[in-house]
């Protein structure tokens, strides 16, 4: 919960933490989706840096592990 920014006891953070987590997202008041996206987009990085590190280590053919660097633009 930390990478995102909301508060651990929002009601996304709480539903993604407990065990099982509990789905239902949409239903929540419109006030509650932007953190409830931000919440959801921080476990995503997680896991996916966690694939990396393990099972995508070495030779990974997945095209979203392989995007070209971000490059600024003015």
């Amino acid at each position: 919960m930390a990478r995102s920014g909301v508060k651990p006891t929002a009601n996304p953070s709480v539903m993604i933490c407990m065990g099982p987590p509990r789905c239902g997202f949409a239903g929540l008041p419109a006030t509650e989706h932007v953190k409830a996206f931000r919440v959801l987009v921080s476990v995503f990085a997680v896991a996916d840096t966690r694939r990396r590190e393990t099972y995508c280590k070495g030779a990974c053919g997945h095209a979203w592990h392989n995007l070209p660097a971000a490059t600024e633009q003015p």
